[in-house]
């Protein structure tokens, strides 16, 4: 493996490490939920959303995700491209997230 690959192989491994430390820290997943959720995550990077559609949808997904329900990291990710979505199609917080 050249330096260029193993460089940019440790900037995804430092990242994806990050997130998982945020959500584990943040809404007290375990390590292997946060993994999961991160994983789930990166099936979705296409979804074209712009930055704030995807905070108001991060935002919405972790409060519904605290509120009540199973806590689990498939559920934190599928919450917050429930919300992406939404975001995309006009709504927002404003509309309630309904």
């Amino acid at each position: 493996m050249d330096d260029k690959m193993q460089t940019l192989l440790q900037r995804y491994i430092d990242v994806r490490r990050n997130q998982r430390n945020d959500l584990m820290k943040e809404l007290g997943l375990s390590e292997e939920e946060a993994d999961q959720a991160v994983s789930t995550l990166e099936l979705y990077y296409h979804i074209e959303a712009s930055e704030d559609q995807w905070a108001q949808a991060w935002d919405a997904a972790k409060r519904d995700f605290l509120a009540h329900g199973e806590r689990t990291g498939v559920r934190l990710a599928d919450l917050v491209v429930k919300y992406v979505d939404i975001a995309r199609l006009g709504g927002g917080p404003e509309s309630r997230w309904t």
